[in-house]
This record gives C-alpha cells, sequence and structure tokens, in this order.
C-alpha cells in the first residue's frame, strides 16, 4: 500500500462530512473510493482570521494497479461546486478539474508504485 496526501483549503465547512459521507466526522475516519482506494481525515487546521479558508487534510491510501481516474474522478465529484480555493496533493497545487486533478494523481501514483 502507498498513500498520497491530500490538502484542501476550502470555505465549506461541511467538506469533511461530504467526503466520508457522514454527518459526524473525527480524525481518523475513512471513506472508501474503490477496492483498491480509502481516504483517511487527519484533521483540519482552523483560521480564526475572516476571509482565510479552512485547511482540511487527507491521506489517500492505495494498492498497486488502482486506477487514478477513478480517484480523480471521485476526489471531483467531491468538490464540485463547492467552495474550494485549492488542492494540493502531494505538495503539488492542483487546478480544479477532472483533468488535471487526473493528470497530478497519475503522476504521483507512479512515483510512488
Amino acid at each position: 500500500m502507498a498513500t498520497l496526501q491530500i490538502e484542501i483549503h476550502t470555505h465549506d465547512r461541511k467538506i469533511v462530512s461530504d467526503f466520508l459521507e457522514k454527518s459526524s466526522v473525527s480524525t481518523g475516519d475513512e471513506a472508501i473510493i474503490s477496492d483498491q482506494a480509502r481516504i483517511r481525515y487527519e484533521g483540519s487546521y482552523i483560521r480564526k482570521a475572516i476571509g482565510f479558508p479552512e485547511i482540511v487534510y487527507f491521506i489517500l491510501t492505495f494498492s498497486l494497479g488502482v486506477s487514478a481516474g477513478v480517484i480523480a474522478n471521485w476526489i471531483y465529484d467531491k468538490i464540485k461546486g463547492k467552495e474550494i480555493e485549492k488542492i494540493i496533493i502531494e505538495k503539488t497545487e492542483v487546478d480544479l478539474n477532472r483533468e488535471e486533478i487526473t493528470r497530478i494523481i497519475k503522476e504521483k501514483i507512479e512515483i510512488k508504485l
């Protein structure tokens, strides 16, 4: 199994609940993306200043042969229409579109595996 760190800068306070499909979430909670991938909530950094986004941290765990497209589609569907400022995957800022998320995840998976 390999992992990727995902950081989401958002003004949407429900993003973690939406990702995990639970109304009440705790650090360490997980969602299953596919039989080869899951995502775990690692916590949030909430800034008190007005106008600054919350930073939400996830760890994506996946196995050999996982489809970057499946993961990217799942993530894109979760962020579509939300107040997301940016997504950072393994220290790389990603444009907020399905194709770019797929490209970066595929690139990072190939490096990890």
